[in-house]
């Protein structure tokens, strides 16, 4: 356990999550608890192309729909990427099943603030040796 990190979390409390006024198992559970959205950088192929409707696909231009086969073609798209997020946006527009189905995908799974913070599972006697220095 790295207490200088968990000290500084529950001194200075970014996040404003109110640890001042927790138990010692209050701030634990409020660590341990998945509640920190996390975005993905790399996407499966499959998944974009079973995230695309098949009649929005078909309604692109043709070389809208060689541009989405040479990104999809890659096995995985590194949705980090301006251009790449860029050219579904200029493919698919606002309000399309897709689009909002491909914005999803960049979603991943909740962490813990704990996780967020690399510290593994914390119990409440972490946090009353953080809290006592």
């Amino acid at each position: 356990m790295n207490y200088t990190t968990l000290h500084d979390e529950l001194v200075n409390d970014q996040l404003a999550r109110g640890y001042a006024g927790m138990t010692d198992a209050q701030a634990a559970t409020s660590l341990n608890t998945a509640n920190r959205a996390t975005t993905r950088t790399i996407i499966p192929a499959r998944e974009i192309i079973g995230a695309t409707v098949p009649s929005e696909w078909a309604s692109l231009s043709a070389a809208e729909k060689q541009r989405y086969q040479t990104i999809t073609g890659a096995g995985e798209v590194d949705a980090s990427q301006q251009n790449v997020r860029d050219a579904f946006l200029a493919m698919f527009a606002g309000g399309t099943a897709t689009r909002t189905a491909l914005a999803a995908l960049q979603n991943g799974p909740n962490i813990t603030r704990a996780a967020e913070l690399g510290l593994p599972t914390v119990g409440a006697h972490h946090v009353a040796a953080a809290r006592a220095g």
